[in-house]
């Protein structure tokens, strides 16, 4: 799935709104913004990362003081990722173990 600029902004409002969260437009810049974190990073992990973002901030939430924290966002979404596939692989080696033994 491609994400575009105004993709991001609509999903911050709707992600904002579901959680009681304020979202602020900032229409100058938050179009720009956007579109450059939709053509800079994949889509599948901007989305977690505006969710993970959206979730771990109090405050109002503004399109422009993501971008500022996206690159740490992104690597701790891929990290966890990297993460999960692990587990994941040493579930599936010690299935195929257990199945052979038996």
């Amino acid at each position: 799935m491609t994400v575009t600029g105004s993709d991001v902004i609509s999903i911050f409002k709707v992600y904002c709104e579901e959680k009681g969260k304020l979202f602020l437009p900032d229409t100058p810049r938050q179009d720009d913004i956007a579109d450059s974190l939709a053509k800079h990073y994949d889509s599948d992990d901007l989305l977690m990362a505006i969710k993970w973002y959206v979730d771990s901030n109090d405050g109002p939430i503004l399109v422009f003081n993501f971008a500022l924290e996206s690159r740490n966002y992104i690597e701790k979404i891929k990290k966890e990722q990297n993460s999960i596939n692990k587990f994941k692989q040493v579930v599936a080696d010690t299935r195929k173990l257990l199945e052979d033994e038996l």
